[in-house]
């Protein structure tokens, strides 16, 4: 029973075996110490007394290989020296099955059969000792270094552990009967004790040196990532205090939840290939929160699949540093734009300062005109005039409102909240801030499908969409052409953004979606712009990507999915 709980806690590591195999070869001798003690013909009693040596016989490599385990720090030359104990183990059990060298006989006693040892016995018993001695010198002078307290203490109740059997069974089952006095026979009871020392360990300190693997649920409980084991129907087996915390849950209410009554979108579960899938996750009484939630499948013994699991990480601060990211990135864009908004301002502001000032002047002579009671007709023909300027002028300031709200809004951190939009807007809206920078160096041709409307964060595309016409402008010099096409590709559509400049060369093109890195000169880009757009489209569940040839130019594609409960095509 011992060695099955030892088993049951963790069988994969050596020391947990060592440990196992030990008590059940007690097992084994306790079997056969009950089975000739019982038996009424000699002959039979001395076969079960030959037998049991084969529970007794590998106690003493047994015992050195486990410390070594346990030790962790043997030096190869003794780990060499394992091969060799096993192998005179078997050679004193060949010995004990097939000679009278170890067993002579077996004589009556009021409890049963006592046994007569052979002369090679006290060979047995030293090789044995002596194995396990310096065993134990190895581990105790190991661990009396360990500057734990609790794993001191371990390391002397195993030495305790150990010491019991290997000093009872010497005196009870081996000494006294190699002289001739025949006692009750203990050794068998004694691995008890060995075994109840380290269950007892494995129980009061929740893991022992002997099964450091145990300590794994410990390590889950203090986690500060959420853990959730799920059934194959999606329900929680058990969760940590971390996923707990997380959804404002007790560890009680979680068990037996569905999984989608906590994540939305719900992850996959089915694949042998862990899955990292950006999540919220619905807390109790308050609001969303995101989370980056990893999933892995399990499997039994016999590869059928038995369950899973999802790792859940709190992305709140992840999500912050994302934000401020991408509005360093829509301010970058901005100061590109500076100069070119300030040029296309200023051509407003200044007909409209020229047309007022004009206006001042019609006004005051038709005030001179007025009493002098001129011809009619040139009174009109100033009045015409004077409203052709009022128009323009308007026109000029309504131009110059656009232009800066236009910055305004974009410029805004905004939030990244999703709602349904039109793909051609948006690509419309970033032309024209992109105008300013785009007009005087390109030719921009748009070409536009008619699509589903997309549910997507407007601002965020918009950027991305901007990004790309600002760096084909800056690709073609100051002559030549941009193509913007949207159209649909099944149940996504595409912005294409193409341009006729020098092209990029193969090295830069592998590294052009980095964070910082840019082509352009010192001062004259960040290289923010492609990153924050690979990072924006690759959130909206879609792919973007480039093709380039040195001398003719460059096209990127975005292609980002329609949202299924999208209204029909407009």
């Amino acid at each position: 029973m011992l060695a099955t709980a030892l088993l049951a806690r963790d069988s994969r590591t050596p020391a947990s075996r060592l440990s196992a195999a030990i008590l059940l070869g007690g097992a084994f001798w306790a079997l056969c110490e009950i089975l000739w003690n019982t038996s009424t013909d000699p002959e039979i009693a001395l076969r079960f007394v030959r037998l049991s040596s084969a529970g007794w016989v590998m106690i003493g490599p047994l015992g050195f290989h486990l410390i070594l385990e346990v030790v962790g720090a043997s030096t190869p030359s003794r780990r060499r020296g394992l091969p060799w104990l096993y192998a005179i183990s078997l050679g004193f059990l060949g010995v004990a099955w097939t000679t009278s060298w170890i067993h002579v006989g077996v004589v009556p006693t009021s409890w049963g059969w006592g046994y007569e040892l052979g002369p090679l016995y006290p060979a047995f018993l030293l090789y044995t000792n002596a194995t396990l001695c310096y065993g134990l010198f190895l581990g105790t002078r190991a661990y009396r270094l360990l500057p734990s307290h609790a794993e001191r203490k371990q390391a002397a109740l195993i030495t305790i552990g150990f010491l019991i059997p290997l000093t009872v069974a010497s005196i009870t089952d081996g000494i006294l009967p190699f002289v001739g006095i025949q006692v009750l026979h203990i050794g068998t009871a004694s691995f008890v004790v060995l075994g109840a020392i380290v269950v007892w360990c494995l129980r009061r300190y929740g893991y022992t040196l002997l099964v450091p693997e145990a300590y794994s649920r410990e390590i889950v409980a203090t986690m500060r990532e959420g853990l959730v084991m799920l059934r194959l129907d999606g329900r929680i087996r058990t969760a940590n205090n971390a996923m707990a915390h997380l959804s404002g849950r007790s560890r009680q209410e979680l068990d037996g939840l569905h999984i989608q009554e906590l994540l939305y979108p719900v992850p996959v579960f089915d694949s042998d290939t862990p899955i990292l899938l950006d999540c919220e996750l619905r807390t109790l009484g308050g609001p969303s929160i995101p989370v980056s939630v990893s999933t892995s499948l399990l499997r039994d013994s016999h590869g059928e699949a038995c369950g899973s699991t999802a790792l859940v990480r709190d992305q709140r601060e992840v999500q912050s540093l994302r934000e401020r990211l991408v509005l360093s990135g829509r301010m970058a864009a901005v100061g590109q734009l500076a100069a070119g908004v300030a040029h296309e301002i200023n051509n407003p502001v200044a007909y409209v300062s020229a047309n007022l000032a004009m206006l001042r002047r019609h006004c005051d002579r038709l005030r001179d005109m007025m009493p002098a009671e001129q011809d009619v007709k040139e009174s009109e023909g100033f009045l015409a005039e004077i409203q052709e300027l009022i128009d323009e002028s308007l026109e000029g300031v309504t131009r110059t409102a656009a232009i800066v709200s236009g910055i305004r809004e974009f410029s805004h951190a905004g939030n990244a909240n999703r709602e349904h939009a039109r793909l051609n807007d948006i690509v419309d809206a970033a032309h024209r801030m992109a105008t300013p920078h785009v007009r005087h160096v390109a030719e921009v041709h748009i070409e536009h499908e008619v699509l589903p409307d997309l549910l997507c964060s407007p601002h965020e595309i918009q950027q991305v969409a901007l990004n790309l016409l600002i760096n084909a402008a800056d690709a073609v010099g100051t002559d030549g052409s941009i193509q913007i096409r949207t159209k649909g590709c099944g149940n996504k559509v595409l912005l294409q953004v193409a341009d006729d400049g020098e092209g990029i060369d193969p090295d830069s093109l592998e590294r052009i979606f980095d964070p910082f890195y840019t082509t352009k000169g010192v001062g004259e880009g960040t290289g923010l712009g492609l990153s924050i757009s690979y990072e924006i489209v690759h959130r909206h569940g879609g792919e973007i990507e480039v093709e380039s040839t040195l001398g003719k130019g460059t096209t990127f594609s975005v292609e980002l999915p329609i949202d299924p409960d999208s209204p029909e095509d407009r």
